[in-house]
């Protein structure tokens, strides 16, 4: 025991790399030592995912403040007319919101995470909500010319602001991606212990290898085509699927498009199941 408490001491925050190892251990302290190895990678790889939001989140606010910045220097560099000072202005406000946006995002994801986060689910009307949806981001999408299709019936069992602010994301995200003249497809499917809502797009599509990441914070496939975006919005998605006991799941293929499934479990789809495992 003395041997293996000189082991842990020597592990700090700047070597979480150390590990106990059960095999020199007698048999009776070997599951302790596994045990021990397994907490340590746990904690290693927070510290890692902590280290790399902490430096995305600082990348996110720095664009936005050097823009603010710089427009406001280049805007007191000498004098100018009322339309160039307007357009400063306007242009202040877009990033000001941009920021608004990504802060009000950041402690969406913390609140949700906290331990005694409550949601409010109820029965409501599934496709008057997408179709509520699709209607809002109409009038973008037919600047681009790209159709918003609602498919499917049937009452969902979710929090409803929750459940447009997941679904809505889907949307706004799926109208990045998708080229002038696609079509974006937000359709219900009703089962008898989930009710998944899917958003399909025809757009560019997403590599495999980045699939398993997209739900990840600031994660994004393309930097460079996603630059308007925060990298947050599907971390949103996702974290909202938990909240519910839910999931999410993406499938694409590159040059297709993707589609986009969250899945909301049924307040008696435990009984729904044994019934349906008894027939």
């Amino acid at each position: 025991l003395e041997r293996m408490a000189v082991s842990l001491r020597r592990i700090s925050p700047a070597r979480l790399d150390e590990r106990v190892t059960s095999v020199a251990w007698p048999p009776e302290l070997q599951p302790l030592a596994l045990a021990f190895d397994a907490m340590l990678d746990r904690l290693q790889d927070s510290f890692t995912r902590l280290a790399q939001f902490s430096a995305d989140l600082a990348h996110e606010l720095r664009t936005p403040l050097a823009n603010l910045r710089g427009e406001a220097e280049v805007a007191l560099s000498r004098s100018r007319s009322i339309d160039e000072y307007r357009e400063v202005i306007e242009s202040s406000v877009g990033e000001c919101e941009r920021l608004s946006g990504i802060i009000d995002k950041l402690l969406f994801l913390a609140r949700a995470e906290a331990a005694d986060r409550q949601i409010q689910p109820t029965r409501f009307d599934g496709r008057a909500a997408i179709e509520k949806i699709a209607k809002y981001f109409q009038t973008l999408a037919e600047e681009r010319r790209i159709a918003i299709v609602c498919e499917g019936m049937g009452e969902v069992f979710a929090d409803a602001t929750l459940f447009g602010q997941a679904v809505s994301n889907l949307v706004q995200n799926a109208l990045r991606f998708t080229g002038d003249g696609g079509t974006i497809t937000i359709s219900l499917n009703i089962g008898v212990t989930w009710a998944e809502v899917s958003v399909r797009d025809n757009g560019c599509g997403i590599s495999t290898e980045h699939l398993p990441r997209i739900f990840d914070r600031f994660y994004r496939a393309d930097p460079a085509r996603g630059a308007e975006g925060t990298g947050l919005g599907l971390a949103l998605v996702k974290s909202i699927a938990d909240l519910h006991g839910g999931s999410v799941r993406a499938d694409s293929c590159v040059g297709e498009g993707t589609i986009v499934t969250l899945a909301f479990p049924k307040p008696d789809a435990g009984d729904s199941a044994s019934a349906v495992e008894q027939s």
